[in-house]
C-alpha cells in the first residue's frame, strides 16, 4: 500500500526530479493562510482563495518542477516559514504544514529530510500514517474512499481509484523463472 501511494503521489516516479531536489507542488491557498493574506492583493498568484482542486495559479505555479521551484523561491522571499508549509514534498507529496506529525520539531528540519533522500521521505509519510488512526484503519480495511478523504481531502477526485488500481498492480505476485509465482 505505501508503494501505492507513492505511485499515486508522484505520478510513478521516485521523490525527485532530473535536477536531484525534491518534487514539490506548491499550494498558494495554504500559504495564504500562513501569512493571513497578507499578500493577496500584492502577489495574488503566491497567495490566493481555494475555488477548485488544481485550480488555474495552482496550474500556473506547478505546470513543471522549475515553475514550482521558482514559485516557491518567490514565496520564501516573503515568508520562509510559510512558503516551506504550503509546499507538498518528495514523493508521497506531504504537505510541510504536517512536519509536527511526520515527527520534525520544524518546516526547516522536515525540508531538510525531503531533501536528504527517500528514507526521510518514507519516514515522512508513516510518520503522518501513524497521527492518523482513521488512515490506518483505512489501510489496513482497504477502504480506499476513507484513504483518499483523508489523505487529499472531501475533493480528492479520482484519487480512490488511483490508489487501488496502483495497489492491485504492486500486490500481484510476480512469475519467478520457471513460470511460478512466489
Amino acid at each position: 500500500m505505501v508503494r501505492a501511494f507513492a505511485h499515486v503521489e508522484s505520478g510513478g516516479k521516485n521523490g525527485f526530479g532530473s535536477d536531484g531536489r525534491p518534487v514539490i507542488a506548491f499550494e498558494g491557498h495554504i500559504f495564504r493562510k500562513y501569512t493571513h493574506k497578507a499578500y493577496d492583493k500584492k502577489y495574488p498568484l503566491l497567495s490566493y482563495p481555494y475555488t477548485q482542486k488544481a485550480g488555474a495559479e495552482w496550474k500556473t505555479n506547478n505546470k513543471d518542477q522549475v515553475a514550482a521551484w521558482a514559485t516557491l523561491e518567490s514565496a520564501m522571499a516573503l515568508d520562509e516559514d510559510a512558503a516551506l508549509m504550503a509546499c507538498s514534498w518528495g514523493m508521497f507529496q506531504v504537505m510541510g504544514f504536517n512536519y509536527a506529525d511526520c515527527g520534525y520539531k520544524s518546516v526547516q528540519s522536515f525540508v531538510a529530510a525531503m531533501r536528504a533522500g527517500e528514507k526521510g521521505q518514507l519516514e515522512a509519510f508513516v510518520g503522518f500514517c501513524k497521527k492518523r488512526n482513521a488512515l490506518v484503519t483505512a489501510l489496513r480495511e482497504m477502504d480506499y474512499v476513507q484513504m483518499a478523504t483523508i489523505y487529499n481531502g472531501k475533493d480528492y477526485g479520482d484519487y480512490d481509484k488511483r490508489i487501488e488500481k496502483a495497489y492491485k498492480k504492486y500486490s500481484t505476485p510476480v512469475a519467478k523463472a520457471g513460470g511460478q509465482s512466489p
